[in-house]
């Protein structure tokens, strides 16, 4: 006859299907199905492999976009027109919290609308490669002056989808 399992027993085995990074076919031990995701907490420090520097950044879910702190945005033969700078290519400076610059140029892969609390507003997207805990992924990330901003990298679900879980208990330290 099987025992049953305490409470203390219950959330153990609960906790551990949750943080462990799993299979992602059913479980035999207690037949669920887990995606293989690594765990980050409110803040991270994530390196952007085209600057090789790594930004403490924000982990917001409710982000649907990644942004990053960028100034001085330069498109060669802009247009008034935000879609009309598609596929052109731009350069600008990304400063970092420490007010470090780190000049980039690129081609703007896209214009995302962005609705928050100061209203609605379009910014330019470029590809790059955000890099965390062994796991670099390629994504657009938005443009714009975050300088009021403590954090200069806004880490959205775009990034975190199907690689990353987030547990906003966990503080990561600063890198060595």
């Amino acid at each position: 006859m099987k025992q049953p399992r305490t409470l203390a027993l219950s959330l153990l085995i609960g906790l551990s299907a949750l943080y462990s990074t799993g299979c992602k076919t059913t479980c035999s031990d207690c037949g669920c199905t887990r995606s293989t995701r690594t765990i980050v907490g409110e803040t991270a420090w994530i390196a952007i492999d085209e600057i090789d520097h790594a930004i403490e950044a924000r982990i917001d879910t409710g982000a649907r976009t990644t942004s990053i702190h960028a100034i001085d945005m330069q498109i060669e033969g802009a247009a008034k027109d935000f879609d009309a700078n598609i596929g052109k290519p731009i350069s600008f400076t990304i400063v970092d919290a420490a007010g470090k610059t780190f000049k980039m140029s690129s081609t703007i892969n896209g214009v995302t609308t962005v609705r928050n609390a100061q209203g609605t507003e379009q910014r330019y997207s470029v590809p790059m490669t955000l890099t965390w805990s062994g796991i670099s992924k390629p994504i657009e990330v938005n443009l714009r002056d975050r300088s009021a901003m403590t954090y200069k990298l806004l880490i959205g679900r775009d990034w975190l989808s199907t690689d990353f879980l987030c547990n906003v208990d966990i503080a990561e330290a600063k890198p060595q």
